[in-house]
């Protein structure tokens, strides 16, 4: 909070004010302290990026204590390279995302149709052994390669 001079003064005031109506309030939508008027703009705009911070890193589960990531290696396919990114935790796959996929063009309408579903389903069945996209046969049988090599080097 501002220091020096009649700031000092300000902010005594104003600061435990400010902490007890962003806890009663449970949001950065509190009202100003009269007379501390940029001192309470800059707390509230200070307290909605922690309260953004904490709602993102809820949103991110943690990883467990053996949880690995593995990138798979680069699939060449007709239309572009393929490459997957594997969370294994408990001989499991957690999580699938495409790190590289098939761009440009009708691609882009492809790739953005199929990697999702071709995630879910590396998940789902926890081995590269996945259905193929229909109108997505490149993509898929380069992106089934490639989570096999990741899978592989997780050993599993």
């Amino acid at each position: 909070a501002p220091k020096g001079g009649q700031s000092d003064q300000i902010t005594a005031n104003a600061v435990p004010r400010l902490n007890q109506a962003a806890v009663a309030a449970g949001t950065a939508d509190i009202d100003a302290v009269s007379g501390a008027t940029y001192t309470s703009a800059g707390y509230k705009k200070s307290l909605q990026s922690a309260l953004d911070k904490a709602k993102a890193a809820a949103q991110t589960p943690a990883a467990p204590a053996d949880a690995r990531t593995l990138t798979g290696a680069v699939a060449q396919t007709q239309y572009g390279p393929v490459q997957v990114r594997v969370t294994v935790s408990g001989g499991k796959i957690t999580a699938a995302d495409a790190v590289q996929a098939p761009k440009g063009g009708q691609s882009d309408q492809i790739t953005a149709n199929a990697v999702p579903r071709l995630n879910q389903a590396a998940v789902a069945a926890g081995t590269a052994d996945i259905d193929a996209v229909s109108g997505a046969t490149y993509t898929s049988a380069g992106y089934k390669q490639s989570l096999q090599s990741a899978l592989d080097q997780a050993g599993g």
